[in-house]
């Protein structure tokens, strides 16, 4: 074959050659996805690879003659004419298998992305908006007088005296009232006037005139205010809560205790008021309820009595305003006074007054006491009084040492609708004859050989008759039985060097025991 002729075919077929290679590396960086394989597919495949090898083997056999050409090697014109190797196609039918070289391309596996919790964000926290107080509230703070319990007679008037704040946005003037809002009807009238302008913040005592009722019984009568325009208001969170009197009605039959009522009275010196209990510490003065007290003669009590200490100084005082109480004929002012032990400079001076109204104060008697270690049983008949409404006054002046000024009230009471107990106990022996009794030498000598102390320097303090209950003269004795008997006998206190000692005796002083107080 004429070259010439031959190198466009030649040139074709190089050029076609550099096409399917350029495809064939382009493909290499082309991404893969998975495709679905059909049997049209498999053709085409199949198509293009018999082709592609046709093609390989007619451009190695150009290159081969080129090469030949360029070195002389081709034979002439003249010559026999070469013939390019035949090229076989073989029809590919859809049951025919792939050839090894159109193995698919490998599947790709799609891996989803993780998904990335979104950071939660805080909420903003707002500051609380103020709620401004309502107008009208109250505050309740104290009960100025008669506290919750507070006992009194058929009949009795009192006065019942709150402590309240106004925590209200607006200020209470006169237009502003305490009124009655349900419970028991005790009161003198329904609606008391606030007495002066309080303003927010501000305390005010009110009060409120009462008169107990005639039967025997718990009552309580629930109060509140009002203001201007008619708005019933109170205490606690929503200012709907009334406050209250409560008091207990006793029996005519029983007794009025001066002591368990001490807060309801009005304690004073003779220049300020004083708080109900005091503090026994303060040399202001003060009064206190003793429920086992023990008395200058050195004898325990179990039953109540008050302690009233004067304010200092000479002629220092204390005394208590009760409650209007209705006398009825026959009534009695009973207690014991005198000195509570270890108060060995106790001067003081007892007095029991009385005012009905407005009118003047007025005295039903007067004791003086010393602490000698003897007390005194105080009897007063109130018959003269009888039907009326009258307040009690029970007042102590100090004479003597304000530390030992120790005062006590026993069982301060108004006994009524029967007669009055029994006498106290004949007093000991005057003091120049107890050094004569028995018992009290019989004393003194015991309790010197089991001190090793000089039976003269014991200092006698007092003597008192009693009876014992049983054999050991009330002193357990270790590894003896003490046996239920009533003896009559001694307390016998006697004194050395500061320190007291109780010696309990039989009336001869036969049997002797003692202990160190």
């Amino acid at each position: 074959m004429d070259a010439k002729k031959l190198l466009p075919t030649l040139a074709f077929l190089l050029l076609a050659l550099a096409v399917a290679l350029a495809m064939s590396g382009c493909s290499a960086f082309l991404p893969r996805f998975p495709t679905p394989v059909s049997m049209e597919s498999i053709h085409t495949a199949a198509a293009q690879t018999v082709i592609a090898q046709a093609t390989l083997s007619a451009g190695e056999t150009a290159v081969a003659q080129l090469t030949q050409m360029a070195s002389g090697g081709l034979p002439s014109p003249a010559g026999p004419t070469a013939i390019p190797p035949s090229v076989t196609w073989t029809a590919l039918t859809p049951s025919a298998s792939l050839p090894p070289s159109a193995t698919p391309p490998p599947t790709s596996t799609l891996i989803p992305p993780t998904p990335i919790p979104p950071t939660p964000i805080p909420p903003t926290r707002l500051p609380p908006t103020p709620v401004p107080p309502p107008c009208d509230a109250a505050q309740f703070v104290t009960d100025v007088t008669v506290p919750d319990g507070t006992a009194f007679n058929p009949g009795t008037p009192f006065t019942k005296i709150w402590r309240l704040r106004n925590i209200g946005a607006c200020a209470w003037n006169a237009s502003y009232a305490l009124v009655f809002v349900s419970g028991d009807r005790m009161q003198t009238r329904n609606v008391f006037p606030i007495p002066y302008l309080v303003r927010p913040g501000e305390l005010v005592d009110l009060s409120a005139d009462f008169i107990a009722p005639t039967t025997a019984g718990h009552y309580r009568s629930n109060w509140m205010l009002s203001n201007p325009s008619g708005y019933i208001f109170g205490i606690g969170p929503g200012a709907n809560r009334p406050f209250w009197v409560d008091i207990t009605v006793k029996s005519t039959s029983g007794p009025y205790d001066f002591a368990l009522n001490m807060c309801s009275a009005d304690w004073r010196t003779s220049t300020r008021g004083l708080p109900c209990p005091g503090n026994p510490a303060s040399d202001q003065g003060s009064v206190v309820l003793l429920e086992a007290p023990r008395l200058e003669t050195g004898k325990h009590e179990n039953e109540p009595a008050l302690w009233t200490r004067p304010a200092s100084g000479q002629g220092g005082q204390i005394f208590g305003i009760y409650p209007a109480l209705r006398v009825q004929s026959g009534d009695h002012f009973m207690s014991d006074i005198g000195c509570l032990e270890n108060s060995d400079d106790c001067n003081v001076t007892f007095f029991l007054e009385y005012q009905i109204s407005n009118q003047p104060v007025r005295s039903l008697g007067s004791w003086r006491e010393v602490s000698d270690g003897l007390i005194k049983r105080v009897d007063v008949d109130l018959s003269s009084l009888a039907g009326q409404n009258v307040q009690f006054i029970l007042r102590v002046v100090n004479n003597g040492k304000w530390a030992d000024a120790n005062a006590f009230w026993l069982v301060p009471s108004i006994r009524r609708g029967s007669s009055p107990p029994p006498p106290p106990p004949p007093p000991p022996t005057p003091t120049t004859d107890w050094e004569s009794l028995p018992a009290v030498q019989a004393a003194r000598i015991r309790l010197g050989i089991d001190t090793g102390i000089n039976p003269a320097r014991f200092n006698l303090r007092s003597v008192e008759a009693v009876n014992w209950n049983d054999t050991c003269l009330g002193i357990p004795q270790p590894g003896r039985v003490c046996a239920p008997a009533i003896i009559p006998g001694y307390r016998i206190i006697l004194g050395y060097s500061g320190q007291r000692y109780e010696v309990h005796t039989d009336q001869t002083g036969a049997v002797v025991y003692w202990f160190p107080r």
